[in-house]
């Protein structure tokens, strides 16, 4: 390995030839575009700001924007603990480790499950409709810019033309929907929701809905389990107001209607009255005077510089990552067509590139400030007032999926709404972990929401004690989100305040949770393997509960680490000597029978071999315990995920979104590519969201943005690894993406880098250190080892030589 510190003076024509340099569909062209207005939710285009979203539909004739306030879900703070639960908790313990699964489970469920099993949704805000009384248009076309996280509608009547464009405003917090065209119109605008609102117009013309979420005990509930207290709980609130340029504005009953115009803007505030500290809803917060005080400021505005404002806020933040593959030229292809064709066998490298970029649009978009919340199952766009599996967040699998590519690919910012959210659950999860073992650490379960519940949940008493009670590692695998940004930014304040505090939570549960076995290891009991079933050899019966699944111990390695690495980072030994006694005694990654990773501490046999989840590949990605360096285990795991293939694995977006990561751990890009094409062959909707197949007949497949976001990270996996210690530079590049070029991705250690190759072959690199750090970087078999100052660029070659005047300097 070559080893070299180098002080560069990089040549600005080099910097620009080769890393700068942008093609027409970088340079604000990217677009998901379509020739016909979205007849269905999953193919209307979504914006947000974090906070508020929108889907807007496009429609000549009547607009429909169905909208999305991010907090304001059904339900109330409820953690409910049964009878004697310390004493219970420690048998159904006792039972697993003893390997009684089936009488453990029955034990729980008698004497652990408690009602409320389950929560209750997060909720749509409502519906804007804004009638044009458009019909046989020409030319229609409708888009989605990511780079000014702009839509628009395009149409022509008799020849003259009209406009429409709409966005989110971060600054101003409020929706935007924009009208111009050569002839006027009259204009009727109307606010509509299923249920608990009233609406009225004020003094102002300000088309005013005040709510408050009704939970009917005696009305429908989705989970037989129960999901919580009924009662008056959220409140919320929206305004709308029309700031026109010319026209009259006129109300009737509650509709806004603008007469004689051919340019006005609709504007759109809305709140609610939950309170992020207290994870609960705050009735000394009036969600209507917020929104009030939220509209006077944007209609105070001109439109056009709240245009621009938006446009320069998005633009820097998206524009920070660029990728092309190929000779790009201009987009002349609908999206819907692309999709189309891709389905029908062809090649598409521009929908790859929309697609990882359109990841990154849904993340800036659902996770952002104003917003405080982090994304739930599906981002911050949901129609439905009562959602699949509550739209919640999901801690096996899912949310930590939503945040895979935020430092990679360069959004850090996103990860804030999700750091303050843990931090708060953690402190909710202290008194859940006493309440069970007595522990002064913390600990969540496999699903949680805006109120923070932290006690086990499911939809039935059965799933509350197998998805919810059998997984307590699911707030530690969260933790690990936390130690991860802080491995990409190094920022040691960020350590100090909320990962180490977290970390150390989450690891103070697992030294006291740990149960010694008959072979004298550690092991976690209870513990499955998410949502995969067993056959129990004992008794022949399909199992969920076991103990020490894979997953578990290998959260717990990292997890430990984490913990020792910060400790010494901030001169701390609180936890260290304890770490290190009970790491001796973990049980290894094991390999089974037919020669993949085992699933369970057991070889024990799969009733659904092509199961949805592959969490004992957890080692591989997203933790890097399984690396090239230890190779029985690397090869064990590409039969694993050959064997879940081979028996129909992969089945919902999000799984197959996780594959691609794997194998570009593993260094094939072919077939990372591969299922990359496969998920937007067979598992995304018309408007590219991630679709869960239908969970009925007759019903469509149900929006999750895991997968749009698991593709993203899958892609910029291709490109760039940090995980190992090194800087990979195009570790799992797929034969068909020959030439290209990206730029902007994040390495571990503070790392910005910069890619063009040719033939396959990479052209040059630039890294930039943010930090000022060593790092060791590496392109196939060469490495190098290189200090930078802080902010320092070098570029190097194909052969990891720096490309400019250099002065040199030796590393001892």
């Amino acid at each position: 390995m070559k080893k070299y510190s180098y002080l560069v003076i990089i040549f600005a024509a080099i910097i620009s030839c080769s890393c700068a340099k942008q093609s027409n569909v970088e340079s604000g062209n990217l677009k998901l575009w379509y020739q016909q207005p979205a007849e269905n939710w999953l193919e209307a285009l979504p914006l947000g700001n974090g906070r508020l979203g929108a889907m807007v539909y496009g429609k000549p004739s009547v607009e429909h924007l169905q909208l999305n306030e991010e907090s304001l879900w059904a339900g109330c703070p409820e953690d409910p603990y049964p009878e004697n639960v310390r004493e219970h908790y420690e048998k159904f313990q006792e039972l697993n480790l003893a390997g009684k699964y089936e009488e453990a489970q029955n034990y729980a469920l008698k004497n652990l499950a408690v009602s409320p099993t389950s929560i209750r949704s997060y909720e749509p805000l409502g519906s804007l409709y804004i009638d044009f009384g458009h019909k046989d248009v020409q030319n229609y076309q409708r888009d989605l810019n990511l780079h000014h996280g702009i839509a628009t509608v395009e149409y022509e009547i008799d020849g003259k033309r009209f406009i429409r464009e709409s966005f989110i405003s971060s600054k101003y917090n409020a929706i935007f929907y924009h009208f111009s065209g050569r002839e006027t119109v009259n204009s009727n605008i109307r606010f509509e929701r299923e249920k608990d609102i009233r609406k009225y117009i004020n003094n102002k013309n300000v088309l005013c809905i005040d709510g408050q979420i009704f939970d009917d005990e005696e009305g429908y509930d989705d989970n037989p389990g129960g999901s919580g207290k009924g009662g008056y709980h959220m409140k919320f609130a929206a305004r709308i107001a029309i700031q026109p340029q010319n026209g009259e504005v006129v109300t009737k009953e509650d509709h806004l209607i603008i007469n004689n115009t051919n340019d006005f803007t609709v504007i759109v505030s809305a709140a609610t009255d939950y309170n992020l500290d207290s994870m609960n809803f705050d009735r000394s917060i009036d969600p209507g005077i917020i929104s009030d005080n939220t509209l006077n400021d944007a209609l105070n505005v001109p439109y056009k510089q709240i245009k621009e404002e938006h446009i320069r806020a998005h633009s820097e933040m998206f524009d920070r990552v660029s990728l092309n593959i190929g000779n790009e030229v201009a987009d002349t292809i609908p999206t819907d067509v692309r999709l189309q064709n891709l389905r029908s066998g062809s090649t598409d490298s521009h929908l790859a590139i929309l697609f990882f970029q359109y990841g990154r649009y849904l993340l800036i978009s659902g996770s952002t400030r104003p917003g405080v919340l982090p994304l739930n199952l599906q981002g911050i766009w949901n129609e439905d007032i009562w959602a699949a599996w509550e739209s919640d967040y999901h801690l096996n699998i899912n949310l930590q999926m939503n945040y895979w590519p935020a430092d990679v690919c360069n959004l850090p910012e996103t990860l804030e709404p999700l750091s303050n959210f843990i931090c708060l659950l953690s402190e909710k999860g202290k008194t859940t972990a006493k309440n069970f073992i007595g522990s002064d650490g913390w600990i969540a379960h496999h699903s949680t929401n805006s109120f923070g519940r932290t006690t086990p949940c499911g939809s039935t008493k059965h799933s509350q004690v197998f998805n919810g009670y059998s997984f307590p590692m699911a707030g530690a695998w969260m933790s690990l989100s936390l130690w991860r940004h802080y491995e990409f930014t190094e920022d040691k304040e960020y350590l100090k305040n909320q990962v180490y505090p977290v970390i150390k939570g989450a690891a103070e549960f697992i030294l006291d949770f740990l149960k010694e076995n008959e072979n004298e290891e550690l092991v976690t009991a209870p513990s499955y393997s998410p949502e995969n079933m067993y056959i129990d050899p004992a008794t022949g019966e399909r199992m969920l509960s076991c103990v020490a699944a894979s997953i578990d111990i290998q959260i717990i390695k990292d997890i430990f680490n984490a913990c020792l690495a910060s400790e010494k980072i901030l001169s701390k030994k609180r936890l260290t000597h304890k770490i290190q006694a009970a790491m001796a005694k973990l049980p290894d990654v094991k390999i089974g029978a037919d020669g993949t990773i085992q699933e369970w501490y057991e070889d024990f046999e799969e009733v659904e071999p092509g199961h949805r989840h592959i969490s004992h590949l957890f080692a591989l990605y997203p933790s890097n315990q399984i690396t090239k360096d230890t190779p029985k285990l690397f090869e064990a795991a590409k039969k694993t995920i050959e064997k879940r293939l081979s028996t129909g694995g992969g089945q919902t977006g999000w799984s197959r979104a996780w594959i691609i990561n794997f194998y570009a751990r593993l260094y094939n890009g072919d077939e990372s590519l591969k299922h990359l094409d496969m998920l937007l062959q067979n598992q995304v909707s018309p408007n590219l969201f991630d679709m869960h197949p239908a969970l009925a007949a007759g019903i469509h497949g149900l929006f999750q943005i895991d997968g749009n976001l698991g593709a993203t990270s899958g892609v910029a996996e291709m490109l760039l690894q940090s995980h190992n210690g090194e800087i990979h530079l195009l570790p799992a590049l797929p034969g068909t993406w020959s030439v290209g070029k990206v730029k902007g991705l994040r390495a571990r250690g503070g790392f910005e880098v910069s890619m063009e190759w040719n033939n396959g072959e990479l052209i040059s690199a630039k890294v930039k250190s943010i930090n000022g750090n060593n790092c060791i970087l590496k392109y196939k078999k060469t490495q190098v080892e290189i200090s930078f100052e802080k902010e320092e660029e070098v570029v190097f070659n194909n052969q990891l030589d720096i490309i400019g005047e250099t002065k040199l300097r030796t590393i001892d």
